[in-house]
């Protein structure tokens, strides 16, 4: 029931960080998309069902959303060919224990999440490297820049540190000058489509968004989500404008 077709999930031309910013095709701006926070093999499949390019797993002990490396790589040996792994961590700053964590799990991307630093992120060149930063409203778009990385995720503070927020889309738009943005929270299906029209990123990323309860990707957001994307990469391929109005959240 949960077998995956290898043929429709093999990515389009353009891998997941083979080129920075918009692939076209057709008059099809080839925005990337990330599911998040994927616990089973099942929510997994819901995902590249509906069209994600990359699945990401949270290998934080201390998150609701950890999943044991050895449960990951037992849903990534049931993934087709060419789907990115994404393993998410979160001040993991025993490089030895990260690396150990990677290697069970058989991520193909690591993503850093917490407060990892430019120097300390030099030491995963042998892996595709994400690195998350929060935007506030005094946040140094040039700070990207220190970042050896294939892209940078950027999503809005919050006061727990926890779930991400929205921002000011301008910091983003600023950012994709230097590096990848990959563009994260607060969003749904009801303005995935306004970002990706807006922001014209690299990728966006989604974890509660798509949920039932934390945790369980529905199937019925999952399908909308990405159907407001699609939306979103042809709004993207036919406009002209770049400028950003200011967002109030």
């Amino acid at each position: 029931m949960w077998e995956v077709s290898s043929e429709r999930h093999q990515p389009s031309v353009g891998s997941w960080d083979e080129t920075a910013g918009l692939h076209n095709q057709g008059g099809v701006t080839m925005v990337k998309t990330q599911i998040s926070g994927i616990m089973t093999y099942q929510d997994a499949v819901l995902a590249l069902d509906a069209g994600a390019d990359a699945l990401g797993f949270d290998l934080n002990p201390r998150s609701e959303y950890h999943i044991a490396p050895a449960a990951v790589r037992e849903i990534a040996d049931r993934l087709p060919p060419f789907v990115p792994v994404v393993g998410i961590f979160h001040n993991e700053f025993n490089f030895e224990a990260l690396r150990s964590m990677v290697e069970a799990a058989k991520v193909s991307v690591v993503q850093l999440d917490g407060n990892e630093s430019a120097d300390y992120c030099r030491q995963f060149s042998a892996w595709r490297l994400v690195k998350k930063l929060r935007v506030g409203d005094d946040f140094d778009v040039m700070r990207v820049k220190t970042y050896p990385v294939s892209a940078i995720l950027l999503e809005g503070d919050s006061p727990d540190g926890q779930g991400g927020r929205l921002f000011d889309w301008r910091f983003a738009a600023a950012a994709k000058q230097y590096v990848r943005v990959i563009l994260s929270g607060g969003l749904t299906s009801e303005n995935v489509a306004t970002a990706i029209r807006t922001v014209k990123p690299y990728a966006v990323n989604v974890r509660e968004g798509v949920e039932s309860a934390p945790g369980r990707k529905d199937r019925i957001k999952l399908q909308t989500f990405m159907l407001e994307v699609e939306r979103g990469r042809q709004e993207a391929a036919r406009s002209t404008t770049g400028r950003l109005p200011r967002l109030e959240f």
